[in-house]
């Protein structure tokens, strides 16, 4: 009876340990993925500030400002996504993004709290003081295979809402769809 539950303590344990890695490996790939794309935008624009990165996905906030969005359609169809469960697992890795700081540090780019840009965005001079190129991101959405990517990205300031981009990873780069 002893040997018995041993052996079926053992499987437990290889089990939890076995489930927890298959969960971790696409949320390191997404963080890969997202901070690769991120570099990328950054190194080919002018940027000299990033606002700082909403806690929402992208969904989240699509959902907030437009209730009336065909979000589920809208990247399904962008990401070749079979069902709404597909892009809900692959919205909930974005939660957990971390974004890699080197990324900034190395290209001199100050990330902008959002709390500090409502404070001075009062001031007309506010954008040559903090900074001229002021850039926003919203966490990308990748497809299943991450070689797919839907990112909002551009001018911070913008009143007009720019369209998301979609790009495609080929030959080591992100390349715009």
């Amino acid at each position: 009876m002893n040997t018995r539950n041993l052996i079926l303590f053992a499987l437990t344990i290889f089990m939890f340990f076995s489930c927890k890695s298959e969960t971790e490996k696409p949320k390191a790939e997404y963080n890969q993925k997202a901070n690769e794309l991120i570099a990328q935008l950054i190194s080919e624009g002018n940027c000299e500030c990033i606002l700082e990165i909403p806690e929402e996905s992208m969904i989240e906030l699509d959902t907030l400002e437009s209730p009336n969005f065909e979000y589920v359609n809208y990247y399904m169809k962008r990401l070749s996504l079979k069902n709404k469960k597909e892009l809900d697992s692959l919205n909930n890795l974005s939660k957990k993004f971390v974004l890699d700081t080197k990324i900034l540090k190395r290209s001199n780019i100050k990330i902008i709290k959002r709390d500090s840009l409502r404070i001075l965005n009062k001031d007309i001079n506010f954008y040559t003081k903090t900074c001229k190129n002021l850039k926003y991101l919203i966490k990308p959405i990748f497809n299943k295979e991450f070689n797919i990517a839907v990112i909002d990205y551009g001018e911070s300031g913008m009143c007009l809402r720019l369209e998301k981009q979609i790009f495609v990873f080929k030959k080591n780069k992100w390349n715009r769809k």
